[in-house]
């Protein structure tokens, strides 16, 4: 699947000035009652790939299991999509 990553980070609500390579944004997302809340952390540190992942808490970090085991199953496993970067793609749009 091909991605035009300007229309992704609009749709995101992220723009091109804010969300670069090199860059790492954690989007707190706040939910009402304990143990809901949770982030999407859009990490493009690695400038050949874009990492979206959705993470319990609101710090962006790995909980320890101690405290990851409160929030739902959902937050509990990994869940991320990888999406990779390509010029010869973005030339040719």
């Amino acid at each position: 699947m091909i991605v035009n990553i300007r229309e992704f980070l609009e749709t995101c609500g992220l723009d091109e000035e804010q969300f670069y390579p090199g860059k790492k944004i954690v989007k707190k997302l706040p939910q009402p009652g304990e143990h809901k809340s949770h982030c999407i952390v859009y990490d493009w540190r690695n400038p050949d790939i874009i990492r979206i992942e959705v993470k319990a808490g609101l710090t962006g970090r790995n909980l320890s299991p101690k405290d990851l085991k409160k929030y739902p199953v959902s937050f509990q496993s990994p869940t991320y999509i990888e999406l990779r970067v390509s010029e010869a793609q973005a030339k040719a749009n």
